[in-house]
Order: C-alpha cells, then sequence, then structure tokens
C-alpha cells in the first residue's frame, strides 16, 4: 500500500512539475463513473483518490526526480561518449588493419622482388661457373692436342735423329769394311810381291840373313 502511494505521489508531482506535458491516460475496463459514460483514467482517479501529500514530502519526491532526470542526463551523455569512443576505436582499428595490410603487402612485394632478384643472380652465377668451365674444358682439351702433336714431333725427330745416327754408325761400318779390305788386298798384295821377290833371288839366304839380321 505504501509503495502504491509512493508511485501515485510520484506520478502527481511529475504532473505538477510538467504542467504542459500531459499525463498518459491509460483507460481501463473497470470501474466506471455511473453517472458518466467516461471512461475514468488510472491516473486521476489515483490523484483523486491518494491521501494528501505533505509539502515535505512533495519536496523530496521533487528532489529525487530531478536527481533522477541528472542522473539520466549523465547516463545519456555517458552513453554518448561512450558511442563516440566506440566509433573512433572501431575508425583506428580499421586504419590499423588498413596500414597493417598496406605494409605486409609491401613487405611480400619487397620480397618477392628480392626472391626475383637472388633466382637471377643464382641463374647468372651458374651461367658463368658453366662458361668458366666450358672454356677451361676447351682449353685443356687444346692443350692436350697440343701436347699430342708435340710428342709426335718429339717422337718424329728421335726416330729421325736415330735413322741419322743409325745410317752413320752403317756408312761409317761400310767406310772401315771397305778401309779394311782395301789395307788386306794391299797387305796380300805387298806379302805376294816379297814372296816373288824372295823365290826369284835365292829366297833362302835372304831369307836366313833377314832372319840373323832380325
Amino acid at each position: 500500500e505504501e509503495q502504491r502511494r509512493r508511485v501515485q505521489a510520484a506520478v502527481c508531482v511529475s504532473a505538477l512539475c510538467n504542467p504542459a506535458r500531459p499525463l498518459m491516460m491509460r483507460q481501463t475496463p473497470q470501474p466506471t463513473d455511473p453517472g458518466s459514460s467516461e471512461p475514468v483514467s488510472e491516473t486521476e482517479s489515483g490523484c483523486e483518490s491518494a491521501d494528501p501529500i505533505a509539502p515535505e514530502t512533495v519536496r523530496m519526491l521533487r528532489l529525487e526526480l530531478e536527481g533522477e532526470r541528472r542522473q539520466n542526463k549523465q547516463l545519456q551523455a555517458k552513453l554518448k561518449r561512450a558511442a563516440k569512443l566506440n566509433e573512433q576505436l572501431q575508425t583506428q582499428a580499421e586504419q590499423e588493419e588498413e596500414y597493417l595490410t598496406n605494409k605486409l603487402m609491401k613487405r611480400l612485394e619487397a620480397l618477392k622482388r628480392e626472391k626475383e632478384h637472388l633466382a637471377r643472380q643464382v641463374e647468372m652465377e651458374e651461367e658463368n661457373i658453366t662458361n668458366k668451365l666450358y672454356k677451361k674444358l676447351e682449353q685443356v682439351k687444346q692443350e692436350k692436342v697440343s701436347l699430342e702433336n708435340l710428342l709426335e714431333q718429339e717422337q718424329e725427330y728421335i726416330v729421325n735423329k736415330l735413322q741419322k745416327q743409325l745410317g752413320a754408325i752403317h756408312d761409317e761400318k761400310r767406310a772401315l769394311e771397305l778401309q779394311l779390305r782395301d789395307g788386306t788386298e794391299s797387305l796380300l798384295h805387298s806379302l805376294r810381291a816379297h814372296l816373288e821377290r824372295w823365290r826369284g833371288g835365292g829366297g833362302g839366304g835372304g831369307v836366313r840373313s833377314r832372319c840373323s839380321g832380325g
């Protein structure tokens, strides 16, 4: 009962504090005025049927109502600030996300370019090494051919030299043989001449005289 009275008093104080604001009428089917066909509103019936309210109670209720209004305004201001802050945070989050996305995209592009650059460098290095090895192989082949030619020339030179030496030895041998043959024939001719002289002139005494003289 006390709570009902306080509610009715609060409604009446609100009506008194806001005379320009019409009261909210809520029609109820019961009870109705027997002498009138119009329904009686709950607010009007409550205000009319309520017990007289003390001025101190009215003042306290007005103060409470003002406090509730101030608290409501503060809560609405806080709500607006929170909504604005939420919007700012959302905008900042979107900007941060966009910044991070752009940064990652740039980093990925840089890594992609670096990868391509390294791939080109590796390809160029492989090509350079291949060319160097090919040139070295060609140089080795040329050196091999040169050494084979030089060896062949050396062998030919040695063979020619040996053949010349062998030919000279053969010539010398033939010369010695001819000289020996000529000397032998000359000696035999001389011996024959001496033998014929010995036979023709008493070669016995001559021989003896040569033997004794000798």
